[in-house]
């Protein structure tokens, strides 16, 4: 039986973290309304949360490469959510692909016992 406390983790990374990705943007210029330190501090912030939706992607596939519980669609949407949210000004098309995946996730939570 694999770990349901990692495809939770994943879930609601990819959930919440893709919702604070698809609001990024708007994240950024409310910094920038203050200095420049709070406007970098945000963008290493963003740009930490993207890594971290990659990395929980790429270790949930390698995790659950031969799991009955867990697709792996959700693992192949928070990879390429991660990857896309990386180039620059596509971070809400990352953060979208990322909610999905999080929500794939937390959908497959049921078929744990």
């Amino acid at each position: 039986m694999k770990s349901k406390n990692l495809a939770l983790t994943n879930g609601i990374v990819g959930l919440v973290g893709g919702i604070i990705l698809l609001f990024g943007i708007w994240f950024l210029l409310g910094s920038a309304a203050g200095d420049a330190s709070t406007v970098s501090a945000m963008a290493v912030f963003l740009n930490g949360l993207k890594i971290a939706i990659l990395v929980l992607g790429i270790y949930g596939a390698v995790y659950y490469k031969e799991s009955a519980e867990v697709k792996s669609a959700p693992n192949v949407l928070l990879i390429v959510g991660g990857g896309i949210a990386l180039i620059p000004f596509l971070g809400w098309v990352g953060g979208i692909l990322a909610i999905i995946g999080g929500s794939l996730y937390l959908a497959s939570l049921k078929n744990f016992k």
